[in-house]
């Protein structure tokens, strides 16, 4: 979001926005409660889409947010309310910008690469493309793998083309997504061949899968609508790990993105490389800190749920 004025830059300083799976009822709302300028761009928000944003963010069901055409223009509204807060209250701006999964869309938009009003509409869309992908070719199901190597999950899902490997999370930690007859092949072949833990995830679709392939030509018509721009912050994607300003990477990585894995662990080691030592996680925050912490056990993880927290960082 670009303004006349320019915000000091924090040197080794990247924002970090995080993806579906990270949301819960209420995330935000001691920003919107607080800062004005937070509560503003929710209610420009909730007047350029066709649902009531806030009232999902903070009064809405566990369920209803787990619907990706809620879930996904509601974690951004909620990313980016409280970056216009962080941006006017205190003058500051990141070195770089990175964001997990839909959370890449968050980061692009805290860049300036694309409106605020135009990435949340582009986010529901995305959403209804993938719940009706789902709906045609799944719904699947996604497994973390605990304690594999990176190797050992790639060998595994190889033998499938109906499974692919969904997240890189952190060393040792990966999501499997696929079918839900292929990712029980894949867990049955991982657990015949290596010392590995699973976990099921509760969520609606196998997301970042050959599952989600028809969601792609609808992605990019939605995509073919929106305007972007030369990003004014550098963006690391989640998907070729490339610090990146011109719009066809965005446009590239964004459709890679639907089928293809994310790589945090790639993310992060690009952001080390780049000098970044101090790791701001905007709300919904936590997991992805954790993820940080898990990777660069010596960078500097800072959260921002509240306010006071936001004071202490950046006052």
């Amino acid at each position: 979001m670009t303004t006349e004025h320019s915000p000091s830059t924090l040197d080794g300083t990247a924002f970090l926005f995080p993806g579906q799976g990270s949301q819960t009822v209420g995330m935000g709302r001691a920003f919107y409660d607080d800062w004005p300028e937070t509560r503003a761009l929710f209610d420009r928000l909730d007047s350029a889409l066709d649902i009531d944003l806030t009232e999902l963010c903070f009064e809405g069901t566990t369920e209803k947010l787990q619907q990706p055409s809620i879930t996904q223009p509601v974690l951004l509204a909620t990313g980016l309310a409280v970056y216009e807060g962080v941006t006017a209250r205190f003058d500051v701006e990141p070195t770089l910008v990175a964001g997990h999964s839909l959370g890449h869309f968050t980061a692009l938009g805290a860049a300036g690469a694309i409106s605020p009003a135009e990435t949340a509409k582009l986010t529901h869309q995305r959403g209804n493309c993938m719940e009706q992908a789902a709906a045609a070719d799944g719904p699947g199901t996604m497994i973390a793998v605990l304690l594999a190597t990176r190797d050992e999950v790639e060998k595994a899902c190889a033998c499938r083309e109906d499974v692919g490997i969904a997240l890189y999370n952190a060393p040792k930690q990966a999501v499997i997504s696929g079918t839900t007859a292929g990712v029980k092949a894949v867990e049955e072949r991982l657990d015949e061949r290596t010392t590995v833990r699973f976990h099921e995830l509760d969520v609606g679709a196998a997301f970042h899968s050959p599952v989600m392939a028809s969601a792609v030509d609808c992605v990019e018509t939605a995509m073919a609508d929106v305007t972007l721009r030369e990003a004014d912050i550098p963006v690391v994607s989640d998907v070729s790990g490339e610090v990146y300003t011109k719009p066809s990477v965005a446009r590239r990585d964004l459709s890679n993105q639907i089928t293809s894995a994310v790589d945090w662990v790639r993310v992060v080691e690009e952001l080390r490389a780049q000098g970044i030592e101090r790791f701001v996680e905007f709300p919904p925050a936590g997991v992805l800190s954790t993820l940080v912490e898990r990777i660069a056990p010596d960078a500097d993880c800072l959260t921002l749920e509240t306010p006071a927290n936001a004071q202490e960082v950046f006052a």
